[in-house]
């Protein structure tokens, strides 16, 4: 197996068991985009195509990825962009910046937060308990219809 520098991209209804080297596979049905690292290791190289991972642009018949594909678990640990079919090499990385990707990454695949639900009811002040401040409010309120009625 050899280095290569173009992918042809090839679209695909099912996956083959076994990639050539030089093709990206892609199937639009599985959301995903398939190569043997470009590097020549052998290395299957699976390009998840979702929101939250990698975004697939066909230009005429060549096919971007974006973003960067870094192959650091792999022996290889390739790196690298597939432009218009070319393939971009891409500098290693250091450990703290793959692990500061993926760290992002993992933010980015977070669910976000619940938002709390807007409350009639103002909070309690600091340091004084709810159930204090809620009768306390209660016999305010009472005091001045009170007040308004019979004053």
């Amino acid at each position: 197996m050899a280095r290569v520098d173009r992918l042809k991209t090839v679209f695909v209804d099912e996956i083959p068991e076994i990639l050539e080297d030089g093709i990206l596979y892609v199937s639009e049905e599985c959301r995903v985009a398939l190569h043997n690292c470009a590097c020549g290791c052998g290395e299957e190289v699976s390009t998840p195509l979702v929101r939250t991972e990698y975004r697939l642009t066909i230009e005429g018949d060549a096919a971007s990825i974006w973003p960067s594909i870094g192959n650091h678990d792999f022996a290889c640990a390739s790196h690298y962009v597939i432009k218009q079919g070319e393939i971009l090499w891409a500098g290693k990385m250091s450990r703290g910046a793959i692990e500061a990707g993926r760290e992002r990454d993992r933010r980015l695949k977070r669910p976000p937060a619940p938002k709390p639900l807007p409350s009639r009811i103002p909070a309690p002040k600091p340091g004084q308990p709810f159930a204090n401040a809620l009768v306390k409010r209660t016999l305010d309120w009472i005091v001045d219809v009170w007040r308004k009625l019979f004053g």
